[in-house]
């Protein structure tokens, strides 16, 4: 797409004629808004003399109604104005979901605090929220990495996803389960508190 943003789409299905029908798999994972303000929070306090902080934000993720408008007419030109995205394909959440990896002192501080169990939102536009509380030297990490995006590293925050397809062999179809996992840097998350 024009915005970069890679979509892949499949064409729905079907035995008794041809489709003209195709959905997308989930794509654009991003902090969720509310109007023009970023859905994102960090909070520094003292707590018995400790300096702690609690990170909350949500995520969303799903094509704007401009970018579903722009792969419409890309697969229109590709193919011919009868086909149409119809939206997403339907997905099942993995059973673990949201994951935050990499090698990033952020990464394993992130990782040992999270207390929640959130599972990937399946409709495009819903949200997952997530919430972290720091305290003593991982509160001033977290203020550090404020002042500069390179602590952050090779950072990731993961939806995961389990999705089927049929595959045919010969004249049988068969269901074929497949992972996708749908990726934002976790400077994505940080990049909103630096402002």
């Amino acid at each position: 797409m024009s915005d970069g943003t890679t979509v892949v789409l499949y064409k729905s299905h079907t035995f008794e004629e041809n489709s003209n029908i195709y959905y997308y798999l989930p794509v654009n994972l991003h902090v969720s808004f509310n109007g023009a303000n970023p859905e994102i929070s960090l909070v520094f306090f003292d707590a018995d003399g400790v300096s702690e902080a609690i990170l909350h934000f949500l995520l969303t993720w799903g094509l704007s109604a401009s970018q579903e408008a722009e792969v419409n007419a890309l697969l229109n030109l590709k193919l011919d104005d009868s086909v149409f995205v119809a939206g997403p394909l339907l997905v099942e959440a993995a059973p673990v979901s949201f994951k935050i990896t990499g090698q990033s002192e952020i990464v394993e501080i992130m990782n040992r605090i999270f207390k929640q169990n959130s599972n990937a939102p399946l409709i495009p536009g819903s949200k997952l929220a997530a919430s972290f509380r720091f305290s003593g030297e991982e509160t001033e990490y977290v203020r550090e990495i404020i002042k500069d995006p390179c602590k952050v590293g090779d950072g990731m925050i993961a939806m995961i996803f389990v999705y089927k397809t049929l595959v045919r062999e010969g004249y049988i179809s068969k269901p074929s389960e497949h992972e996708w996992i749908l990726t934002m840097s976790l400077n994505g998350i940080f990049k909103y508190l630096r402002n």
